[in-house]
């Protein structure tokens, strides 16, 4: 009796298509309950009023019409473009410039390249703080060295023309490396018979990388033009960390003015309205994101 009940459990597990979803029902219930019903809710108060407490109001597209005329809310979305305008591109030539130099046969190459990946898993909060320390007016390294130079000591953090500058500078620091490893692993799928094909034929470095390299690196680089602006639209814990967002708003990108609404100002419905905005502009990024990888298989 017992062996027919364990063959009929062994059919069962060999057999049923349940099994499969089985494996995966733990993650799937933790992102339905930390992900999906949040996401669902953040959509239903953003046509309410509510300070979090109590019972939310109803009140339609009143936050999406505040938003959308508040100076605030504009000035995010602007600091927000203007942070991704100037952090993408320098990130894209920085880290191919370094991820071409690195894949060269140099001495300490693999320490060059640990010592560059190292800031991508460093935690933001942390590097903000010690970005914080790098830039203090009165005895940051930086003021130190531009007054070394003859330059004048520059109030990083106060200075509206500048604290971007810093969260920039923090930005490359800390994505860089990341990105150096993708276009390292892109420069070794090319084969080398196209370098040496093109070196019997007379061409020059600057020609290689301008027929060869950069074209071969399309994927790679397409993958990073978009993982970059994702990233640079919900950068958070280093803004936060360095400046909060001022001064003066100056450095208050999207995801700033959201937490400032929500945890600041007790708006919610507002704070929600606003991860919504930018709920659908990421959703934009990541599907431009899909087709370009399906075209590219």
């Amino acid at each position: 009796m017992n062996n027919t009940k364990n063959k009929q459990k062994v059919k069962f597990w060999n057999n049923t298509k349940i099994v499969p979803y089985l494996f995966v029902l733990p993650n799937m219930v933790l992102f339905i309950g930390f992900m999906i019903v949040p996401l669902i809710m953040s959509f239903y108060y953003s046509f309410t009023k509510w300070n979090g407490l109590g019972t939310p109001k109803w009140i339609g597209f009143d936050n999406y019409t505040y938003l959308f005329k508040n100076d605030a809310f504009i000035n995010s979305i602007f600091n927000t473009l203007k942070f991704t305008a100037i952090t993408v591109p320098l990130l894209i030539a920085l880290s191919l410039f370094l991820a071409m130099f690195l894949n060269q046969k140099i001495k300490f190459r693999g320490f060059f390249r640990g010592a560059l990946y190292i800031p991508s898993i460093v935690s933001l909060i942390a590097a903000g703080m010690v970005f914080i320390w790098l830039f203090d007016s009165q005895l940051g390294l930086i003021n130190y060295l531009l007054q070394s130079i003859g330059l004048k000591a520059i109030d990083w953090s106060n200075d509206p023309n500048y604290a971007m500058l810093m969260i920039i500078i923090g930005t490359l620091w800390s994505r860089v490396g990341y990105n150096m490893v993708i276009y390292i692993a892109g420069l070794q799928s090319i084969g080398a018979e196209y370098y040496e094909a093109s070196f019997m034929d007379g061409a020059t470095k600057l020609q290689q990388f301008r027929y060869i390299t950069f074209p071969l690196l399309k994927s790679s680089n397409v993958f990073i033009l978009i993982t970059c602006v994702i990233y640079s639209f919900k950068t958070f814990d280093l803004i936060y960390a360095m400046t909060k967002g001022g001064p003066v708003n100056s450095t208050e990108t999207l995801v700033v003015y959201i937490y400032n609404q929500a945890f600041q100002r007790n708006n919610y419905g507002r704070a929600s309205a606003a991860g919504v905005v930018l709920f659908l502009a990421l959703l934009i990024l990541t599907i431009i994101r899909f087709r370009v990888n399906k075209e590219e298989d």
